[in-house]
Order: C-alpha cells, then sequence, then structure tokens
C-alpha cells in the first residue's frame, strides 16, 4: 500500500474534527471521499499531507511512518496536493509556477526540473499558455495549473480537494480525462468532491465522512446505496445509481463548515 492510515484523530478546542479514521490507499487506485461541509474532509488531507499535526494515529507512506514528518518532508516522500481555491503565484507564469513544484516540490536540478514542468503541462494541456501570468488564467486553466504543480513534485499519493468545483458540465470531461490518466500511472488519488458523478468516473473504492468519522466505505455503488449515507448527506430522494444522484447545493441544509473548510 501507498498510503495506510490508522486510527487518525484532530480536535480543534472540544470539537473533534475527525474522529479514529483509518484506511488505505495503493498504487494505481483512486479514493473518493464524499460528506457533508463540516464532516472533516479537508482537515483529514490536512493531516495527511503535513499542514496539521494528528492529535492521534498513525500515518504510513510506502511502510514508512510519517506522521510527525513536516509538510515539506512529506512533500518529498512522494504527497502532492491541490486546494479548494487554486493558490497560484499569481505574478509568475504559469510555467515558473510548475518549475517551483519541480524545483522544491520534487528536489530536482535545474536541467531536470525545467523538463518535468514540460511534461506536466502537456500532461495537463496547459503548455500553450506556459509564458502567461498565472493570474490572467481563468477558472479551468487554474485548476489545470494547480494540477500541474501538484504533478510536479512527482507525487506517488495526490491529494485533490474539490478539483472540479465550479467547473460547467462542459469542462469536467477534460479534468476527469487528466485524473483517470494520473491514476492509471499509478499514482494513489484521494480525490474530496461534492460533483458525485464526477467522483464515479475515477474512484475505485468510495468513503463517506459525517462528523469526522467514517460512515461507510466500498464500492462507489454500495456507499451511495446506504441508507445511512443518503440520510446524511445525499438526500432521501436519491434514485441509486440507475437515477438520478440528488447532491444538495454547497452549505444547503447541511452542517456548518469545519475550520479550513469552505462554508
Amino acid at each position: 500500500m501507498i498510503l495506510s492510515v490508522h486510527g487518525l484523530s484532530r480536535s480543534f478546542g472540544g470539537l473533534t474534527v475527525v474522529d479514529d479514521v483509518s484506511l488505505q490507499v495503493g498504487a494505481g487506485t483512486a479514493l473518493g471521499v464524499v460528506g457533508p461541509n463540516g464532516a472533516g474532509k479537508t482537515t483529514l488531507l490536512n493531516l495527511l499531507d503535513g499542514v496539521l499535526a494528528a492529535d492521534a494515529g498513525r500515518i504510513e507512506l510506502d511502510g514508512r511512518d510519517v506522521t510527525r514528518a513536516s509538510a515539506a518532508q512529506r512533500c518529498r516522500a512522494g504527497v502532492g496536493r491541490t486546494h479548494q481555491t487554486p493558490r497560484p503565484f499569481s505574478g509568475m507564469t504559469v510555467f515558473e509556477n510548475v518549475l517551483v513544484g519541480a524545483v522544491h516540490g520534487a528536489g530536482l536540478s535545474a536541467g531536470a526540473a525545467h523538463r518535468s514542468a514540460v511534461g506536466c503541462l502537456e500532461r495537463t494541456g496547459l503548455l500553450h499558455r506556459a509564458n502567461e501570468l498565472a493570474g490572467d488564467l481563468r477558472l479551468l486553466d487554474r485548476k489545470r495549473l494547480e494540477l500541474s504543480r501538484a504533478l510536479a513534485c512527482a507525487p506517488r499519493l495526490l491529494l485533490l480537494d474539490e478539483i472540479a468545483g465550479g467547473l460547467t458540465d462542459a469542462e469536467l470531461p477534460e479534468l476527469i480525462a487528466i485524473v483517470r490518466e494520473v491514476r492509471d500511472g499509478g499514482t494513489a488519488v484521494i480525490w474530496i468532491e461534492h460533483i458525485v458523478h464526477a467522483l464515479l468516473e475515477v474512484a475505485d473504492r468510495m468513503l463517506c465522512l459525517a462528523q469526522g468519522a467514517v460512515l461507510a466505505e466500498g464500492e462507489p455503488a454500495a456507499v451511495l446505496d446506504d441508507p445511512a449515507v443518503r440520510e446524511v448527506y445525499l438526500g432521501s430522494s436519491v434514485e441509486g445509481l440507475g437515477g438520478v444522484t440528488a447532491v444538495p447545493a454547497a452549505g444547503e441544509g447541511l452542517p456548518a463548515a469545519e475550520p479550513g473548510e469552505r462554508p
């Protein structure tokens, strides 16, 4: 297994945001993560990439304990991350943004980093915008840049936080195809997403979080058809995979957002 998580927990004051979460993700597989806002999804990624320290539990990457490793150390060890809202260096070019990931994330030499940056931009269909300022990109291309920078870190584990959010139905297939290609290339992927039909195109397994704890995990169809999942997240009108999956709008009838997660 590339990633093994055992009994991971994190609290803010008296509020437990991630509660005894365990999961595993192997090479070339994708785990989709769903749940209402405030369920602990983004906090879980922050624990996995080292932005937050766990109160309890163990995180193993390729069998090595990285529970106390810093975010920079985990990045060098093979953890890449995108964020809900793209965070480019707006005054730098698209190419320079990706070059930063290759040099400081993957630790490549100048020549190797240059080649890696070009390859990542080709992979995400953004090479033709390499010399444009990152701050001038539209949303889809900002998402592509966010993914390009993560890929430039040469991840064995790629963490995606609502990377499809804000995209139109016409734009989604391009992004889904890129994520699927990354997974098929042997990278382990954990993808948080409210757009469930996008997850279903890529995820081999699915996990639902509720109030920080694992509510259900397994085959995507089984998780989405679980009555407890429908009750807490999808709503009572869901027909399952044979019908239309009704996903509530962000914040609609859902708990308040957790620290670090958008409302």
